[in-house]
Formats: structure tokens, C-alpha cells, sequence
């Protein structure tokens, strides 16, 4: 119930985190999702960085009242307007 909702939600100013990528350096990345476009995500970090993540290969984590959740990008490429009127299908392929 939670994913479904998680998945047509708007996440600008969520706290999320890269916890897996095919690129070792965004591993570790924390911060604020400033601005989600189609094919990446601009985060803020503690130290007032703009870093700016793509979503393909890459699995980030968002915490909802003390559940951690996992969004992998390569099946989120969607901007947040159109992810919110999509009817989605549930496929059993995880890649990365």
C-alpha cells in the first residue's frame, strides 16, 4: 500500500540517499531533493552542494516514519506530474 502511494508521489523536499550505483561516487550521496526532473535528480547536501544525480543504474533510499523504502531509478523515469496519473504495471525485473 505504502509503494503505490510512494510511487505517484510528489517527492520534492524528500531526504533521500544513493545507496547503489553502477558509478561508486554517487554511492553515499544524502540530502534534499531539490528539483526531480526526467532523468535526474538535483539533491542539496549538508555542505550546500547542488550534486546532480541521474536516475538510470542508480537505487536510492527514502525514509517514511521509520520505513525505508528503495526507489530504483531506472524504473522511476517519469516526471512527478505524469507518474501521477499513470496507471502502473507490476513487472518482476529488477535491473542494476
Amino acid at each position: 500500500m505504502v509503494q503505490s502511494k510512494l510511487l505517484k508521489a510528489d517527492l520534492h523536499g524528500a531526504i533521500v540517499t544513493v545507496t547503489k550505483s553502477k558509478c561508486p561516487s554517487y554511492v553515499g550521496i544524502t540530502g534534499i531533493i531539490l528539483q526531480e526532473m526526467k532523468h535526474v535528480f538535483k539533491i542539496i547536501t549538508k555542505e550546500d552542494k547542488l550534486k546532480v544525480v541521474p536516475k538510470l543504474n542508480n537505487v536510492f533510499s527514502l525514509e517514511i516514519d521509520g520505513f525505508i523504502s528503495y526507489i530504483y531509478g531506472s524504473k522511476f523515469q517519469l516526471r512527478a506530474s505524469e507518474r501521477s496519473a499513470k496507471k502502473f504495471k507490476l513487472k518482476g525485473t529488477i535491473d542494476l
